[in-house]
């Protein structure tokens, strides 16, 4: 540390003494939520390209998935009910299948559904997610 930026005694701010106590846990933050929106792109190009799934969103209010406008404008047209149950289910993910304090990145999913053993080869994998695609 040559400029003494991890010294408590010299950090005026009291801030970089404790960055890097709480990096690991940014960086599995950052990781989890650059997947989550990931998702989130892909799901809203396949919408907007008017690819829906079918059948019903909501069978009582009569409600089909391609009823659903585009657009932020199409969170305001689901049920109350469905959008309980997409936050249950993100509740779910954040605190039981994702959670952010394992700092590793493996969540047991795989890469594209291969099992990656090598830790070098999962090191160079993980930092491209993080640095967009490249290596």
């Amino acid at each position: 540390d040559p400029l003494g930026w991890l010294d408590s005694s010299k950090d005026p701010a009291s801030k970089f003494a404790t960055f890097h106590a709480n990096f690991e846990r940014r960086r599995a933050v950052e990781r989890k939520h650059g997947r989550v929106a990931m998702a989130a792109v892909v799901g809203m190009l396949f919408h907007n390209a008017g690819i829906e799934f079918p059948g019903y969103l909501s069978k009582s209010e009569n409600m089909r998935f391609s009823d659903v406008p585009d657009g932020f404008t199409g969170l305001f047209s689901i049920p109350t009910a469905g959008l309980a149950q997409i936050l249950a289910f993100c509740a779910l993910v954040e605190l039981a299948w994702l959670p952010a304090s394992q700092y590793d990145g493996d969540y047991g999913v795989g890469y594209f559904g291969t099992n990656v053993e090598d830790p070098e080869e999962k090191a160079r994998k993980l930092n491209a997610e993080l640095n967009n695609g490249r290596a």
